[in-house]
């Protein structure tokens, strides 16, 4: 496990340079900004930070319709009427969702409320990547919402310009030997009710008896950059994991 994490770790600092690198085969043409369904306008961006985890299609799903460069599916099971958009130019699985532009101020206030989500804890890697633990309704939601609101935050900032503002977070940066860094990964995130959306699940180290934000990793000095959570929020998520044999 170890090895596994200094190689994903590596990964991680060299994902610049690959976004870089594999823009030659990005898909020329975008997602619309809305279409026309059913007499209905639709748009994305109603999820914001969120990744559509949990909505798949694949070639035993028709799709409700094709357009020139997109292959759309109409979402079941939703709380709302949605439908996901796939590029056919695109080289891997990454969606788009749409909702009613009548009601996407509504859509987008439900996926940014906590408590249309459950908490989930587990770890990364070859024989726990599909077991997850849904954490009970009496879990601390308040200091698991603390550290999992900042690992979106650095995340965020991570793909923006200075031109685009660019948060600041030297104040909470710190450095971790590798030596120090437990050979586990572990992942924390809430994901929406229906099973649609989750926040970032992975990023997270353990060290020095405290969990952070991972940063980067440099292999050149053996050195992670991190990010340092709320102590107490820190400490809670320490005490899930032995809790739950984690560690």
């Amino acid at each position: 496990m170890r090895a596994i994490l200094r190689i994903l770790a590596a990964a991680a600092t060299t994902a610049s340079a690959a976004v870089l690198s594999a823009c030659a085969f990005l898909p020329s043409h975008r997602d619309p900004e809305r279409i026309e369904i059913g007499g209905e306008s639709y748009v994305s961006g109603f999820y914001e930070n969120l990744w559509p985890d949990g909505i798949v299609f694949d070639e035993d799903d028709p799709p409700a319709f094709e357009t020139e460069y997109h292959l759309w599916w109409e979402v079941a099971g939703a709380p709302f009427s949605l439908y996901c958009a796939q590029n056919k130019e695109a080289l891997y699985w990454n969606p788009t969702i749409y909702c009613k532009e009548s009601e996407s101020e509504e859509i987008g206030a439900y996926y940014a409320d906590a408590g249309n989500f459950d908490y989930y804890i587990g770890l990364y890697g070859d024989s726990n990547e599909n077991e997850r633990i849904r954490l009970e309704a009496n879990a601390n939601t308040a200091l698991l919402e603390k550290a999992i609101s900042l690992n979106t935050r650095i995340q965020e900032n991570e793909g923006k310009g200075l031109l685009n503002g660019r948060e600041d977070f030297s104040d909470i940066e710190i450095s971790i030997p590798y030596a120090k860094v437990l050979p586990v990964q572990p992942v924390f995130y809430r994901m929406s009710k229906d099973g649609f959306f989750t926040t970032e699940q992975n990023d997270w180290l353990v060290a020095d008896g405290k969990v952070s934000v991972f940063g980067s990793y440099d292999a050149d000095t053996d050195m992670y950059t991190a990010y340092i959570i709320d102590e107490e929020a820190s400490a809670y998520m320490l005490g899930l994991l032995g809790e739950y044999g984690l560690l």
